[in-house]
């Protein structure tokens, strides 16, 4: 499961298997996914122009919001912080409380966590990490679910939303 994808530079950027599909599940059932993202590469200059916004489209995004800072930037959006999804929240006055962050690093769960969002841990890229070494980072909060795969998590979160109805 999982394993280490890093990064670098955003041309080098390919989804997961099943996240296209992930996407267009969450969308068939009337939900809008929004990617939220930490790309320091614009920061450190290793974005080469990369048009994020076609990526997104790609994959069946509605919306992104994107921190372009680095570490040392100290800034309000960058997660673990909650900037990214206070935007979100004010552009589409969203009860957090009904919003699910799915993501696979401690980051994405602490930052979802702390606006009250229900979490899905997925266990590709960082998912292990974050259940492992970097639990105690994000310890206040627990997963709704542990899925292995963005598809599976979209899967669950469709399924889950139809049995609370």
């Amino acid at each position: 499961m999982g394993g280490s994808y890093y990064v670098e530079y955003p041309d080098e950027y390919y989804p997961y298997e099943g996240t296209r599909e992930a996407f267009k599940i969450l969308n068939d059932n009337g939900f809008r996914p929004i990617v939220f993202t930490n790309q320091s590469c614009i920061a450190r200059g290793k974005d080469k122009g990369y048009d994020f916004a076609t990526e997104f489209k790609e994959i069946g995004a509605k919306d992104w919001f994107i921190c372009p800072h680095d570490d040392i930037d100290n800034c309000n959006c960058r997660k673990p912080k909650t900037g990214l999804l206070e935007q979100a929240k004010a552009k589409y006055g969203l009860n957090m409380k009904e919003c699910y962050v799915i993501g696979d690093r401690w980051s994405d769960m602490a930052s979802g966590g702390r606006m009250g969002c229900k979490l899905i841990l997925v266990l590709t890229g960082r998912g292990e990490e974050s259940l492992g070494k970097d639990r105690d980072k994000w310890s206040e909060f627990s997963p709704a679910f542990v899925a292995k795969d963005l598809k599976e998590a979209a899967e669950w979160l469709c399924r889950e939303e139809q049995n609370e109805r």
